[in-house]
């Protein structure tokens, strides 16, 4: 095992009730009207905000961002790691094994929930939708948190993550692809996206042993 790559909102935290508000809000202020943001969001498959913004505006897609950040960001949140993430997260780094967050949060934002969430310490990076040209389902982000540990191949990392995103970006990467059923928001479009393996809860990670990279088994 080399390292341990995470995705953020509804893997590693629950961020789900805010960004939610913010989505609504950002989607009547610009398209002067109502939606249902948690199918809106299901809809867009792991997808990052700027995505969604050109989705649902075209060229206008700055200003759907800027109304949802500025709401985001400018309303308290309360933010708090998955029941079993942080003892998952104190087995593997006491292993020895280096993690990362790959996030299509904007880096800064990442970084300040994170240490709200009391997690931050754990990882050796956090790479950002401002990181990066392109983003997940492209392996560019995984390659540069890879990077940043020191990891020079992708074999023998694994990738865990709630969204088809994430699973697809770890498989473009050559990465092992492990979805996070504890936070999604889909279950069954995340099977769909054939992850190599499943975690109902997150200490489930723990039982991924990779031998010829696709195999599960104990952790040590």
């Amino acid at each position: 095992m080399r390292a341990v790559l995470w995705d953020m909102d509804d893997t590693l935290l629950e961020t789900l009730p805010g960004r939610m508000k913010s989505l609504a809000h950002a989607y009547e202020t610009c398209l002067g009207q109502r939606t249902d943001p948690r199918a809106l969001w299901v809809s867009h498959r792991g997808g990052t905000l700027e995505e969604m913004g050109v989705r649902l505006l075209g060229d206008d897609w700055r200003r759907f961002v800027a109304a949802f950040r500025d709401h985001y960001y400018g309303n308290p949140r309360d933010i708090r790691p998955y029941p079993g993430i942080e003892s998952t997260l104190e087995s593997i780094a006491a292993d020895g094994i280096p993690m990362a967050v790959v996030t299509s949060k904007v880096s800064w934002g990442a970084v300040e929930e994170l240490a709200q969430g009391g997690i931050l310490s754990y990882f050796a990076a956090v790479v950002g939708h401002d990181d990066t040209e392109l983003h997940k389902p492209d392996p560019e982000p995984v390659f540069a948190a890879l990077d940043r540990l020191m990891v020079d191949s992708p074999a023998g990392t694994v990738f865990v993550g709630d969204s088809p995103a994430d699973v697809w970006a770890a498989r473009n990467a050559g990465c092992v692809a492990v979805a996070a059923l504890w936070g999604t928001l889909d279950e069954e479009l995340l099977r769909d996206a054939a992850p190599d393996h499943v975690a109902a809860l997150p200490h489930e990670v723990l039982a991924v042993r990779l031998n010829g990279g696709k195999e599960a088994g104990p952790w040590k």
